[in-house]
């Protein structure tokens, strides 16, 4: 039975090589778009034609993709694409190609990292060390500024993102989720990603996209900064830069804050912390977790995963295989 559950799974080629050209053909669009804006303060899709025709392509794309429930609110959604997920097998790249390709897949809750360019422009990147330059195969310039950013290819095939071709997809894609996992948590810097992000969003003309925005903090203080600077409504308390967490603490902080959802590092899961923080109403999502067993062994303490690889469809197969088979 499980052999066949596979097989069925398994995606056809046809059906591969349509995606693939529906891709190619959003990919075009959407690369077009921002060429029309004005990054200095133009409104995005000025153009009725543009969104329009960014609209039939999406359409498309959503019919080809797996039947999700596009109602669910996105903490009923178990896994968040870590990095905007994969493509072509490789991860945290944060493209497009690999937005477009883990919508494809089912996903639509999509974690992306943000950094700052040298000349103060949002973009979709984890950092400017040098092992990022390695892993993304680009040349070390330190800190890009953003024409540089935009023109450098990732891995020699994919396209950067900046914060307005991110919200472009928000309005092309309007069941998916964004994510932010800025980094940086020093006052300065949080507040200028947020003052940026709340601009690109005034410009777009649509602050109904700030309910599909979810903050990540990283310590307590950081959510009274965000607050100041940007209307965010979903909130996600990540512990990853937290050496000694006070589960109580961030628990009782959490819920006087309607924040929903604390994540964590794989390997600190355990009974106590995971009991403490449900009293509180806290659901738990970990990461980063890429094997199905390491989910289903944390499946009693877990409400939901980031992940490169693994996709909603694919958990929710192997819970349905856990429940026939118990």
């Amino acid at each position: 039975m499980r052999g066949a559950r596979q097989a069925h799974n398994r995606i056809p080629w046809k059906w591969l090589v349509c995606v693939s050209a529906c891709i190619l053909i959003i990919t075009a669009v959407l690369l077009k778009l921002p060429d029309a804006l004005d990054h200095g303060g133009g409104e995005p899709f000025q153009s009725l034609a543009a969104d329009q025709a960014a609209g039939a392509v999406a359409s498309a794309m959503t019919a080809l993709a797996p039947r999700t429930d596009s109602h669910k609110h996105w903490t009923e959604i178990p896994i968040v694409a870590h990095a905007l997920g994969t493509v072509d097998g490789r991860r945290e790249t944060n493209s497009l190609e690999a937005f477009l390709q883990s919508y494809l897949e089912g996903q639509r809750v999509f974690e992306v990292d943000l950094q700052l360019t040298s000349d103060g422009k949002l973009v979709a990147r984890h950092d400017w060390d040098q092992i990022s330059y390695y892993n993304l195969e680009q040349k070390y310039v330190g800190v890009m500024d953003w024409d540089t950013f935009v023109n450098t290819p990732i891995c020699f095939h994919y396209t950067p993102l900046d914060i307005q071709r991110l919200l472009t997809l928000m309005r092309v894609y309007p069941d998916c989720y964004l994510v932010t996992d800025s980094k940086d948590t020093g006052e300065a810097d949080v507040r200028a990603q947020m003052q940026v992000l709340a601009q690109a969003v005034e410009e777009t003309g649509d602050p109904s996209l700030w309910d599909r925005i979810i903050i990540q903090i990283y310590h307590q203080e950081m959510y009274g900064w965000v607050k100041e600077e940007v209307p965010a409504v979903n909130w996600i308390f990540t512990l990853y830069q937290i050496a000694n967490p006070d589960y109580h603490e961030i628990g009782s902080f959490c819920q006087e804050r309607d924040i929903p959802v604390v994540t964590m590092d794989f390997s600190r899961i355990s009974q106590e912390n995971s009991e403490i923080l449900r009293q509180y109403g806290c659901k738990i999502y970990l990461h980063t977790v890429n094997r199905l067993l390491d989910m289903i062994s944390t499946s009693w303490g877990a409400d939901g995963y980031y992940s490169d690889y693994v996709t909603p469809e694919q958990w929710s197969a192997v819970l349905s295989d856990a429940g026939a088979a118990s």
